[in-house]
């Protein structure tokens, strides 16, 4: 018995998991710890290790996998099984069209958010022949604020955050649109650091922190135990941040300036409350895609 003529597995040799096993297992896996995108995830860590898009997953889907490739996708996958964001895994998530870098610094940017831009986009609340003016309080990955500026070529603005190492999140992304001429970036908690501005920005624009501190334990573990708690909390009903915008955003913006922000569930009624106290005219409340009341636009008095 010769096994020199006997093939694969017989001389000894591991047969290797191909792509379409890969994701088969990455599903029960992601199934069995909770996560209902399992498929979804499981394509995309898949992707990730391989360096591979979708359409190449599906063309090729018994391509075996290289034993670095293997290693490098149980990793992803046992981290994801854990629970943490696959955004943060994948290292860009896409808003507004557009892929925007993530890391544990910044929170993931959000569908619900596009709300923000959509409304300031319509409204094209600016003057005339002047390049309109921004500040994005709280800017995190800056996917508010670049998106602005890649949308509106005669924008400029600032994107303000406490964080330094959100800010380098930011800058990188600047850098990756080709707007980082028109937009900076500061290194200060509102309203701090935003002193030469006052009177002269268009839009004051901001995703601020606004989980009441006492609802932490309803957030989803990828949520609660992995973005950056400075991104999420503010105070004990949430409105700590909201309530300093709209105050202190009048001193920046020009008459006629237009204000941005959204909110979490159920402080509608209280954020319309604050802005017609603090004089903001032109009100709006608009709900996010699942009718859930999520943005306020307002205006100052011209």
């Amino acid at each position: 018995f010769n096994e020199d003529f006997c093939p694969g597995e017989a001389r000894g040799e591991e047969r290797r998991l191909t792509a379409a096993q890969a994701v088969e297992e990455g599903v029960r896996r992601l199934r069995d710890a909770g996560i209902d995108s399992s498929r979804l995830d499981a394509e995309l860590l898949l992707c990730r290790a391989l360096g591979w898009d979708r359409t190449r997953l599906y063309t090729y889907p018994e391509q075996p996998l290289s034993p670095e490739a293997e290693a490098e996708w149980r990793a992803l996958l046992q981290r994801r099984a854990w629970r943490e964001p696959l955004p943060y895994l994948l290292g860009e998530w896409e808003f507004y069209g557009r892929p925007f870098l993530v890391s544990p610094a910044v929170l993931i940017p959000r569908p619900e958010t596009e709300l923000l831009v959509e409304g300031l986009l319509g409204r094209r609340p600016w003057s005339a022949g002047a390049p309109p003016c921004f500040v994005d309080v709280g800017t995190g990955s800056g996917c508010i604020a670049l998106t602005l500026a890649a949308e509106v070529p005669e924008a400029i603005g600032v994107m303000l955050d406490s964080s330094a190492a959100a800010l380098e999140v930011a800058r990188a992304n600047a850098d990756r649109l080709g707007v980082g001429d028109r937009v900076k970036t500061r290194h200060a908690a509102f309203p701090d650091g935003l002193e030469d501005l006052a009177g002269r920005v268009d839009l004051l624009v901001s995703n601020p922190p606004y989980v009441a501190a006492a609802d932490r334990a309803t957030l989803p573990p990828e949520v609660r135990e992995y973005e950056p708690e400075e991104a999420l909390y503010a105070g004990p009903e949430g409105l700590t941040l909201l309530h300093a915008l709209l105050d202190r955003g009048r001193a920046l913006l020009r008459p006629g300036g237009w204000i941005a922000l959204e909110f979490g569930i159920g402080q509608a009624d209280a954020l319309r409350e604050m802005a017609d106290g603090f004089g903001y005219v032109s009100l709006s409340i608009e709900p996010d895609l699942a009718g859930i009341p999520r943005a306020l636009f307002a205006r100052t008095p011209e």
